[in-house]
């Protein structure tokens, strides 16, 4: 009675598009993803469906099985399943879901085995965070052109895999936080001109690194906390990105004499260098202040926190670096 009335709710909320505009069918399946999937009538009832979030639910590979053809699905979310190769390559080489572009595989047991099936898809956004693959496994990648999203956080992954990287013509937003990229990787990104978003705060990067780095034209946002081999000279030769909006140098060797370089960044909005030296007095605040026109968003450590809290608060919104990884561990400094 409980799954007839489930589904009962479900064919009607799809039939109406309740909630959403008609362009827009999203159907949850959150709770109920394995009583749904252990009956198969409402396969045929669900053409219209375009996003799937079956994250932290427990399906399985034999779950995916009972899935045919999804033909308008574009996004599926199944972080956290218990599934990996097979449901990969049943979904790709079956082509149960042709028009996919987003799909996240984050924390499943998916292999380099699995990567080589989702080069059939077209898909233009990716999660792999912490996913059992290698850099040997990223070659599969360097065929999907149309990947404009990429998710690597893994420390399993190093210079080796940026060399297939580097073939992805559309890529914007790259995010490999605990990666072991030291400069060697940094030279093959900074040939992806596209690039607008990326994470490297794996320890490897220094100021050469840096100097790759600033051949990106496009960076709106970029994390290199953690890299503690990072100096002044690193900011400096970070200076000549134009178009950056946010930057975080937290806990590197960055001091106060690199706020001289970063007032050229006229459309920064957001900074963070909590963890650096010498940046706890008034006078680094009214340089920032004088330099950065557009900052809403500063983020630095200890008393000066507190000090700049009203000063950050101008922009409660201000959301372009997430906070999730990082800006968590300066409350506890």
């Amino acid at each position: 009675m409980i799954f007839a009335s489930l589904l009962s709710l479900s064919i009607l909320f799809l039939k109406h598009n309740l909630f959403f505009g008609p362009r827009t069918t999203i159907f949850y399946i959150l709770l109920f993803a394995i009583i749904f999937f252990r009956h198969s009538s409402w396969q045929g009832k669900i053409n219209s469906l375009e996003t799937l979030e079956l994250c932290f639910s427990g399906v399985r590979d034999q779950h995916l099985a009972r899935l045919t053809h999804l033909p308008a699905l574009l996004e599926l979310n199944l972080d956290s399943c218990l599934c990996g190769d097979w449901a990969v390559a049943y979904l790709a080489d079956n082509n149960v879901v042709p028009n996919l572009t987003s799909l996240d595989l984050a924390d499943t047991d998916l292999t380099d085995a699995g990567l080589a099936h989702l080069a059939k898809l077209q898909l233009k956004k990716l999660s792999l965070f912490y996913c059992n693959i290698s850099n040997d496994g990223l070659r599969h990648l360097s065929t999907m052109t149309s990947l404009e999203v990429l998710n690597l956080d893994s420390r399993d992954v190093s210079d080796e895999g940026m060399v297939f990287l580097q073939k992805l013509p559309q890529l914007r937003s790259l995010d490999i936080f605990s990666g072991r990229i030291t400069d060697i990787g940094c030279m093959y990104l900074s040939r992806i001109k596209s690039l607008e978003n990326l994470e490297l705060c794996g320890g490897g990067v220094s100021d050469r690194g840096c100097a790759s780095l600033a051949l990106l034209e496009n960076l709106v946002t970029l994390n290199l906390s953690q890299n503690e081999r990072i100096t002044n000279r690193g900011a400096a030769a970070l200076a000549a990105l134009s178009k950056l909006k946010c930057l975080n140098l937290s806990n590197t060797k960055v001091n106060a004499g690199a706020l001289g370089f970063l007032g050229s960044l006229i459309h920064l909005k957001s900074l963070a260098m909590y963890g650096c030296q010498g940046i706890d007095n008034y006078n680094s605040l009214d340089v920032l202040r004088n330099g950065l026109p557009s900052l809403k968003c500063l983020r630095l450590n200890n008393e000066v926190a507190e000090k700049t809290a009203a000063y950050e608060e101008e922009d409660n919104g201000m959301s372009d670096i997430d906070d999730s990884e990082e800006y968590s561990s300066d409350e506890s400094e």
